[in-house]
């Protein structure tokens, strides 16, 4: 797989990449012109070794100290772009050991050192790919990246874009971590990349990552409103870069982190949005998640009918996504919209099936949510007998997972509620939505509701 051209807003213009060579560019300018060699541009390289900038001086002989510089500075610009393929090659090959056998595979198999940009640029590449699968190999990597960036010369790359490398993988680490749920450790990880982001270049794809990533963190720790200040700048800051498929998914993280703060309706119209802004191609799995998420806000809503739609509308977006849980999750979804649309059948099905496979998966939080879920449903029916057997299983399911005091208080509740046989439909579905409000919000209280 060869070296592609990496999508740059603006290429210099000839006669700043004359008076680069020259040495009398302005300091900003160089340094936009350094960080857009470093970024990757192979058809500026290419300008620079072709040579066609002397053939336009020869009629204007330079002095010798500024023709050294010229011609020194032509050589840095041929061997960095000639090194800059060979890196991108060299993270493709380590890419493909990566997914093998992680590092273990790269380090003791191959026998690489954890250092170049082409292991940088592998190394969160694989850290990003597993983030949904496995959270604690996320962290490995982004570590191991770095370290990598530290160890990048500023001789080759200078020093500004340098920073500029670190203060990504620091950020990559700091959002890793967040996923690990390890908050402490990344607001001092995201505090670092911020010191070398002010060191680097100011280039505006590093910087809106950052940023994009910092609001993720600033959402989990329920800073909401900073969050969606955050999100707005990078919605911006993408479109000016002309990223409109990152642009949308800004709006698509605005629209969950508007959810959990109990803005459902906000949510749906952010989704709708955003959606329109991407590319499927570019992140199927980023589709999937965002139509799926629009349908969970309106089941949020009690808007059933929408959501039915919206699970046709979304069909193939939904249906051709890997994974299994991700296919127990849809189905959970469905199995709610037939509920919500007293469709009692095609949902007793799909909450049975979606138990199982949960339970197969290890996953014992769902599962026992999705039998409240069914225990609910057979409530409604009549089945009130099975319904009290079900549910206090879940019950001590939930019991067994230690699952925090709050929701351990509601659990107890309905437990007892079914041992004396006064559950009722109003109970049982106040503490369904608990707990999966509980799911988003450590700090959300219990009010049973009661006939």
């Amino acid at each position: 797989m060869g070296p592609k051209e990496v999508p740059l807003l603006e290429h210099p213009t000839p006669f700043d990449l004359e008076a680069f060579l020259e040495g009398r560019l302005p300091q900003e300018k160089t340094r936009q012109v350094v960080r857009h060699l470093v970024r990757g541009c192979l058809s500026c390289a290419a300008q620079l070794r072709s040579g066609r900038y002397r053939l336009v001086l020869r009629s204007t002989p330079l002095p010798a100290a500024k023709d050294a510089a010229y011609s020194q500075r032509l050589k840095h610009s041929d061997r960095l772009a000639r090194h800059l393929r060979r890196e991108r090659e060299r993270a493709h090959e380590i890419s493909s050991l990566l997914t093998e056998g992680g590092i273990r595979r790269v380090v003791q198999d191959a026998d690489l050192p954890l250092s170049g940009l082409g292991m940088y640029l592998a190394l969160l590449e694989r850290s990003w790919a597993v983030r949904h699968e496995n959270p604690r190999e996320m962290v490995s990597l982004a570590r191991a990246a770095v370290e990598v960036a530290g160890k990048l010369g500023p001789a080759l790359y200078g020093p500004e874009p340098v920073f500029d490398l670190q203060a990504r993988a620091w950020g990559e680490l700091a959002n890793a971590l967040r996923v690990a749920d390890d908050l402490e450790e990344s607001e001092r990880a995201f505090g670092t990349a911020f010191e070398l982001l002010g060191q680097g270049t100011d280039d505006p794809h590093v910087k809106v990552r950052l940023y994009e990533l910092h609001a993720s963190f600033l959402g989990t720790r329920r800073r909401f409103a900073l969050a969606f200040s955050t999100l707005d700048v990078v919605v911006a800051l993408y479109l000016d870069l002309g990223e409109r498929h990152l642009a949308g998914r800004a709006l698509i993280i605005k629209a969950i982190y508007s959810h959990y703060s109990g803005q459902p309706e906000q949510a749906i119209r952010l989704s709708q949005e955003g959606i329109p802004f991407l590319n499927k191609d570019r992140e199927p799995e980023l589709a999937f998640f965002a139509a799926h998420n629009k349908i969970w806000f309106l089941v949020a809503c009690g808007r059933f009918r929408d959501a039915k739609r919206e699970l046709f509308l979304h069909r193939a977006d939904l249906q051709n996504l890997e994974g299994k849980v991700n296919h127990l999750k849809l189905r959970w979804l469905q199995a709610q919209v037939s509920a919500g649309l007293e469709e009692w059948e095609s949902a007793e099905a799909a909450f049975l099936e979606v138990n199982d496979g949960f339970e197969a998966a290890g996953m014992g939080f769902h599962a026992a949510l999705a039998s409240l879920d069914l225990s609910l449903l057979w409530m409604r029916r009549g089945r009130c007998r099975d319904a009290e057997d079900l549910g206090r299983e879940a019950a001590d399911v939930f019991l067994v997972l230690g699952i925090h005091r709050e929701a351990l208080g509601c659990v107890m509740i309905l437990k007892d509620a079914f041992k004396k046989r006064k559950a009722t439909v109003v109970l049982l579905e106040s503490v369904v939505e608990f707990l999966r409000r509980s799911q988003i919000d450590p700090d959300a209280r219990f009010t049973p509701r009661f006939e």
